[in-house]
């Protein structure tokens, strides 16, 4: 049974009685509720002329049980993920934790920290090809000058980190080196991956007056199109910012790099379908174009 809240009947009463672009039934399926529940709102709205407030004593404040505190505990240690993404990962399990009581768990338990920047409005809208090997990210990282520099592919439709390697220098053969176990591995799915973007490091690209950087030769004998970020811009690459924020943040949990990829391509993700409990790696699946579907089922049946 779906709960509402005051700010949901606010909602249904709007655009119900005042705007009256919804129905009686569309709100039922909207909010999963009865038509019987939105005609007693609309009714007492009605007679009163002032939205229904919930009565609190009607619904009496629960704790969390020790099992459910130890449900919450093994999936954050599991996920690293924060209250939003960890209760679609647990609803996707079986579990029934409300999402307010996990947050308030993991906040008691210094689990996360609220951070004010992601409560407000994103200016930027989010763009993202629709078919996996469609478009494929590439970039240098470096934690800090202790560690390696580290360089990631990852799919723009579905954030799958194809692979990945850490060096002790970033060079144009190393990208060219990793690029192509990429290349493979989309193979391996029927993939060909024809759109490359990176930022304009030397590693990628070169200016006009420096001839041309081996890895854009690269690129163009495979026919592949290189999309360079614009300058002062790592939005453009932004689906790549945030995973190395991730790796910052997760990366000395794990022995090796190809563990942490294999955590990451296996964990919920926000940017995809978390109401469902998708993961990169099955997203990279449910995306891939039909040709390479086909293909991939041939190949198996013969």
């Amino acid at each position: 049974m779906v709960k509402l809240t005051d700010k949901n009947i606010k909602w249904i009463i709007r655009h119900t009685e005042i705007q009256k672009d919804e129905t009686t039934e569309s709100i039922s399926v909207m909010y999963k509720i009865s038509e019987r529940r939105v005609q007693q709102l609309r009714k007492e709205y009605k007679e009163t002329g002032k939205t229904p407030r919930l009565i609190a004593s009607h619904r009496p404040k629960t704790e969390l049980s020790d099992y459910d505190k130890e449900t919450i505990k093994e999936a954050w240690n599991k996920k690293r993920v924060g209250a939003r993404l960890l209760f679609y990962d647990l609803k996707s399990e079986g579990h029934k934790i409300p999402h307010n009581k996990i947050n308030k768990y993991l906040i008691a338990n210094n689990l996360t920290i609220p951070d004010p920047k992601k409560q407000k409005q994103r200016k930027r809208c989010r763009y993202e090809r629709k078919h996996s090997g469609s478009l494929i990210h590439g970039d240098w990282h470096r934690s800090s000058e202790s560690h390696p520099h580290v360089i990631v592919w990852l799919d723009d439709a579905s954030r799958f980190a194809l692979t990945g390697e850490e060096f002790k220098e970033a060079t144009s053969e190393h990208s060219i080196e990793t690029f192509q176990t990429a290349q493979n591995i989309a193979f391996e799915h029927k993939l060909l991956i024809r759109d490359v973007n990176t930022d304009r490091g030397t590693q990628f690209y070169s200016n006009k007056h420096e001839g041309t950087c081996e890895f854009e030769k690269y690129l163009v004998s495979q026919s592949i199109k290189h999309i360079p970020s614009r300058r002062n811009n790592p939005q453009t690459n932004g689906k790549l910012e945030r995973f190395w924020y991730e790796y910052d943040k997760h990366r000395w949990r794990f022995n090796s790099l190809k563990e942490f990829l294999e955590w990451y391509n296996s964990r919920i993700h926000g940017s995809l379908d978390y109401r469902n409990g998708e993961t990169p790696g099955m997203a990279y699946i449910r995306k891939m174009p039909p040709a390479a579907i086909l293909g991939l089922f041939l190949s198996r049946s013969e």
